[in-house]
C-alpha cells in the first residue's frame, strides 16, 4: 500500500521557477503571504535563465501602447487583458526596482517589431537586467539553470551592449561605448567574479530576493496534479525526491510552469506546425505538466496552435540557437532549395519563422532554410558564437557551416540549386548597389535598419555578396516556446470551460494563453507581459485576504 502524502501548508504555491514564477512569489512576498516555490528541474531558473533578458515593459504613454496592442491582436485578446498588463507594467517594473529585487536599465534605441504601425515606437520600450556579481548568490548559483552563452569568447555584455559590439568591426569608433565589457570579461577570467549579464542576471537578481526574504524553493519537485475541493483549488500534489507531498495552499496556487514545447504529443494533438521539439529553446522540463493539470479539473485553454517562432541553427552535438544578430546584417541572403529568397531576412524573427513555414507550404522547399553570405560578411561581424573572422575548423568539419571559392560549389555541397542560387545573388547584388530591395523591402522598417549596419549606406540592410570564399549554414523553424495554454481573465485567474474563474488558480507566463493574443511586441515580448501577469496574480491572490496584507 502506497504511503498517504506528507503536507506542507503556506499561503501561496508558485509551480515553476522562471522569471514568472519567481516575480509572483517576490509579489506575494512582499504583500505579507507566506510562499513557496516549486521546480520540476534540479536547477531553477528555467528557460528565463538562457534567455536575453529582455523585457517590453513600456512605460510611455498608454494610449499609445493600447493603441499598438490592440491594433496588431486584433480579436484575439480581450481588451481588458491589455488594459491590465498596459497600466501594471510600469507598476510592477518599479516596485521590484524599489525593493532591491531587480535592478535594470533602458534599451533606449531598441524599436517595437511593428514601430511603424499605429501606436509603435521607435525605443524605449524594452528594458533590460543591470550586469549582476552572482557571488552574491554563494553557492546557490551552482543551481541556477545553466546554457550556451549569447556572446562568444565569454564576453559578459548587456544586450545593448552585444548589438554594438556587432558592428565595432565596421565602426571601430563605437568601441569606446562599450569599453566596461573589456575590464568586466577580463575580470571574471582571472578573479572568477561572475558577473553575469541577460537571463543570467535576470533570474540571479530575482533568485537574490528570494534569498533575502526567506522564500523556500525545492527543486526536483514535480507536480502530479492540483487539490480541490468544491470547485476551488486548494493547493497542489508534488513530488519531491520520490516522496508524495500535498502542499494546501491557504490563498491560491499561480502556475508558471511554462509551455508544451518539449511535448512532441501535445504539438501534434494541438496542430503546431512544426511538430518537432528538436529546434525549440525552450528547456527539456518543459512538457505542459501545468497545463495538463489545469485541463484535467476542467479549465480551458487558448492559442494552442501558436509558437513563440524564431529562425533557429540546430548544430551538430550542440543546444539549438537562435539566429538573432546575424540576420540584420547587410551582406547575406536566405534562400530555399530553389536558390530563391521568400521573405524580408531582417524581419522580426516570429514573422520570418511565419513567411518561412508559409513559403514549405507553397513550394516544399524552404525547410530548412539556407543562409548565404561571403567573406566580407564574416570578417566583419560575429556569427553564431565566434567572432568576426574566425570560423573554428570543427564546424566545418562536422557539416554544421559549409564554406566554398563559388556559389555554384556552395549550392552543389548545400543542395541548392545552383543556377537558382547565382540568379539570386546577382539580383540582389543590383539591388544592394541601388539601396532598395523591391522584392521584399529589406530596410524599409525601423527594426530592419536598427539591426543593420549604419556605416553601409544607401541601405544600412543591404550590400552585394562578391567576396569568396562563400559560406552557408541552415535555418531551421525553431521556437522560443509555446504560446498557448490555460485561459486567464484581466486578473490572471484561470477561466474554466463554462468562462468562469476558478477559485484559488492563477496562471501566467506561458503556462498561460497569452494575454497579448499571441502578438511579440517588441524586444523581451514575452517575458515583460509575463511577468507582469505573474505579479497581476500574486496581487490578485493578496487581495482576497481579510483583512488584506500590510506590504512588509
Amino acid at each position: 500500500m502506497a504511503a498517504a502524502p506528507t503536507t506542507h501548508r503556506t499561503h501561496v504555491v508558485v509551480v515553476g521557477s522562471g522569471a514568472t514564477g519567481l516575480t509572483a512569489a517576490l509579489t506575494a512576498s512582499l504583500r505579507g503571504l507566506d510562499v513557496l516555490v516549486t521546480e520540476k528541474a534540479s536547477t531553477y531558473g528555467g528557460t528565463s535563465a538562457i534567455s536575453g533578458g529582455v523585457m517590453w515593459l513600456p512605460r510611455d504613454a498608454e494610449s499609445a501602447v493600447t493603441t499598438y496592442l490592440q491594433h496588431h491582436s486584433g480579436d484575439r485578446t480581450e481588451p481588458e487583458k491589455i488594459t491590465a498588463f498596459v497600466e501594471t507594467a510600469p507598476r510592477m517594473l518599479a516596485e521590484l526596482g524599489e525593493t532591491g529585487c531587480l535592478l535594470v536599465e533602458p534599451f533606449p534605441s531598441f524599436p517595437d517589431y511593428q514601430a511603424d504601425t499605429p501606436g509603435g515606437s521607435a525605443g524605449g520600450r524594452s528594458v533590460e537586467p543591470k550586469v549582476f556579481a552572482a557571488a552574491k548568490l554563494g553557492r546557490e548559483f551552482e543551481r541556477q539553470r545553466s546554457g550556451t552563452a549569447l556572446a562568444p569568447a565569454g564576453i559578459v555584455g548587456t544586450m545593448a551592449e552585444l548589438h554594438t559590439l556587432a558592428r565595432v568591426r565596421s565602426q571601430p569608433t563605437e568601441l569606446r561605448k562599450v569599453w566596461r565589457v573589456a575590464p568586466r570579461t577580463v575580470w571574471n577570467k582571472i578573479a572568477r567574479r561572475r558577473y553575469v549579464a541577460n537571463g543570467v542576471s535576470l533570474v540571479a537578481q530575482l533568485r537574490f530576493g528570494l534569498l533575502t526574504r526567506g522564500i523556500p524553493l525545492w527543486l526536483d519537485t514535480e507536480l502530479v496534479e492540483l487539490l480541490h475541493v468544491d470547485g476551488r483549488v486548494t493547493g497542489v500534489r508534488v513530488r519531491r525526491d520520490g516522496e508524495l507531498v500535498d502542499v494546501v495552499a491557504a490563498v491560491g496556487v499561480i502556475l508558471t510552469a511554462g509551455g508544451f514545447e518539449r511535448d512532441a504529443s501535445m504539438r501534434r494533438e494541438y496542430r503546431l506546425p512544426v511538430a518537432d521539439v528538436d529546434a525549440t529553446s525552450g528547456v527539456d522540463t518543459n512538457t505542459g505538466d501545468a497545463i495538463k493539470a489545469g485541463i484535467a479539473i476542467g479549465a480551458d485553454v487558448g492559442h494552442m496552435d501558436r509558437a513563440w517562432w524564431a529562425p533557429t541553427f540546430m548544430p551538430p552535438g550542440e543546444p539549438p540557437r537562435i539566429c538573432i544578430f546575424e540576420r540584420g546584417k547587410p551582406g547575406f541572403v536566405i534562400v530555399d532549395a530553389r536558390g530563391n529568397r521568400y521573405a524580408n531576412e531582417a524581419q522580426p524573427y516570429g514573422t520570418f519563422v511565419e513567411a518561412m513555414l508559409e513559403a514549405h507550404r507553397t513550394t516544399g522547399a524552404a525547410i530548412p532554410s539556407f543562409m548565404v553570405f561571403d567573406q566580407r560578411y564574416r570578417s566583419r561581424y560575429p556569427f553564431y558564437r565566434w567572432l568576426p573572422g574566425r570560423t573554428p575548423q570543427r564546424y566545418l568539419d562536422n557539416g554544421f557551416i559549409t564554406r566554398a571559392d563559388t556559389l555554384a560549389e556552395l549550392a552543389q555541397a548545400m543542395g541548392i540549386d545552383p543556377d537558382g542560387l547565382e540568379a539570386t545573388v546577382e539580383r540582389f547584388n543590383q539591388m544592394a548597389l541601388t539601396g532598395v530591395d523591391v522584392d521584399f523591402a529589406r530596410g524599409d522598417q525601423s527594426f530592419d535598419r536598427y539591426a543593420g549596419d549604419s556605416s553601409v549606406t544607401p541601405n544600412p540592410c543591404l550590400a552585394p555578396l562578391a567576396e569568396p570564399p562563400f559560406y552557408a549554414v541552415r535555418l531551421h523553424p525553431g521556437d522560443l516556446g509555446t504560446c498557448g495554454g490555460l485561459a486567464v481573465d484581466e486578473h490572471a485567474r484561470v477561466i474554466d470551460r463554462h468562462g468562469r474563474p476558478i477559485p484559488g488558480l492563477y496562471a501566467a507566463g506561458n503556462t498561460a494563453a497569452s494575454p497579448l493574443g499571441g502578438f511579440y511586441p517588441g524586444a523581451g515580448g514575452t517575458i515583460g507581459p509575463n511577468m507582469t501577469f505573474g505579479y497581476i496574480a500574486a496581487c490578485h491572490a493578496a487581495a482576497q485576504v481579510q483583512p488584506a496584507p500590510t506590504p512588509r
